[in-house]
């Protein structure tokens, strides 16, 4: 990595405006370098001697313009006090009234007539001058045009074809070139420059849905390097909170279960009419120690492949068959994910047992969206309220009090699937049809497929 993209934000983006302020001097200092100039100025008196019908040598690249016409050109009689001038000392030169004589400035540069007015406005008669141009007939004859009253009474006019606006064609285009290279090194420039808190803001978005394989690279701008290192080590401390948090409840859950265990062989002495009950209280409080069991590891351990996501919710589907349930896969698209098959599996069987549970059955459809893969698992049973959609997925919540309590279940199941989603970076959630039931939606991210370009 060069030095300069490890640099600070403000040392690039200062960089970056110095260049394009550089370059944009160099690309003006050639352009004025190979631009093609103007031709030398004719005089008045070359243009006088052009109205007599001898025009001077072609010692130029671009003659003068000489034509004649029947009528002058319209607009030509008012003048401003350049015009007078030379139009007074074109009279003397070629020894006839000034009424003969019509002189108008012509400027080929788009809006530069109007310009021009307004800074040398058409004057009435009386405040014209009258004496002529100061320079005489050695004046530059440049940007204007000469119309004279010949004997017949038709008009010759002289102009000068000045190529100025070839060379402003040629200015323009040549800025509109060097504006189109700047912008295109300005954007690989600023491209380079985002690219880190790009991929930063990338990682950091599939940190926080809880992909545990999001890592911040120590790279770019010394602002971002320092905000990589500073959430890898809090990813890294939240990660060794999770697993403390995992172990200790793994050891109450031993503990307790070793107590249990003495109580259940303790039941089987008990008098009859008690032991049942005593031994369905021991073992939903087993239950409960693997739900919360379960719950807690959440992500640990995860061991991700490449699964095929609509075969895994058919073996699913089936098993919750086998069993007499009422499960039916109605769309099946072929999808892949880079998911733990064993997190999946207990992901896809919560949701199927919940639908199981209080729909009395379950229609599972798989399909892909984008880049996602997603599920949908519908029941019909009572449903609930909209309200209580999102509390569904609170640890040890049950649900509406309309259900029945003998389903069983310690309201971790969804907290879980949620938990198991997220680690995948994806997500589950709940939502409720028009009619009867309820919907449970998951969505995860896609295996590229090889049109795709490679998992990394």
């Amino acid at each position: 990595m060069s030095r300069l993209s490890r640099a600070p934000l403000f040392a690039q983006t200062l960089v970056l405006v110095a260049a394009t302020a550089l370059a944009a001097q160099l690309t003006t200092f050639l352009a004025v370098l190979v631009a093609p100039m103007p031709h030398e100025s004719y005089t008045l008196n070359e243009a006088a001697a052009a109205v007599r019908g001898t025009p001077p040598a072609e010692r130029r690249s671009v003659p003068l313009a000489v034509e004649t016409v029947d009528a002058p050109p319209h607009g030509w009689e008012r003048d401003d006090r350049l015009e007078r001038r030379i139009r007074v000392m074109m009279a003397q030169l070629l020894g006839m009234p000034s009424a003969d004589v019509l002189v108008e400035q012509q400027l080929p540069i788009p809006g530069a007539m109007w310009v021009l007015r307004f800074k040398m406005p058409y004057l009435p008669e009386r405040e014209l001058p009258t004496q002529p141009y100061k320079l005489g007939g050695a004046a530059s004859f440049e940007d204007a045009a000469i119309a004279v009253r010949q004997a017949d009474g038709r008009w010759t006019v002289v102009s000068d074809p000045s190529p100025i606006l070839g060379v402003s064609l040629f200015f323009l285009v040549w800025l509109a070139v060097s504006a189109l290279v700047l912008a295109a090194l300005a954007w690989l420039f600023t491209r380079r420059l985002v690219a880190p808190i790009r991929a930063f803001a990338d990682a950091a978005e599939a940190a926080g849905r809880g992909d545990s394989d999001a890592t911040f690279h120590a790279a770019g701008p010394r602002e971002v390097r320092k905000a990589a290192i500073a959430l890898a080590e809090m990813q890294r401390r939240i990660a060794n909170a999770v697993e403390e948090r995992t172990r200790l409840i793994a050891a109450v859950a031993h503990d307790l279960r070793t107590p249990l265990t003495r109580l259940r062989f303790r039941a089987e002495y008990a008098p009859p009419d008690h032991r049942d009950r005593i031994i369905s209280d021991i073992e939903r409080m087993d239950a409960m120690i693997g739900g919360v069991l379960a719950f807690a590891r959440g992500e640990a351990g995860l061991n991700r492949h490449r699964l095929d996501f609509s075969m895994l919710v058919q073996s699913m589907a089936d098993d919750f068959a086998a069993t007499g349930a009422d499960v039916t896969v109605v769309q099946s698209a072929p999808v892949e994910v880079i998911a733990d098959a064993l997190a999946l599996r207990r992901l896809v069987s919560n949701l199927i047992d919940n639908a199981v549970k209080y729909g009395s059955g379950a229609r599972c459809s798989v399909s892909r969206e984008g880049k996602s893969a997603l599920l949908l698992v519908e029941d019909d049973g009572p449903g609930m309220k909209e309200d209580a959609l999102e509390r569904m997925f609170t640890p040890f919540e049950r649900g509406d009090a309309a259900r029945d309590p003998s389903t069983g279940g310690m309201g971790l199941g969804l907290a879980l699937a949620r938990g198991i989603a997220r680690a995948h970076a994806g997500d589950v959630y709940l939502s409720r049809p028009s009619g009867r039931g309820l919907h449970a939606h998951v969505r995860l991210p896609a295996a590229a497929t090889s049109g795709e370009g490679s998992l990394t």
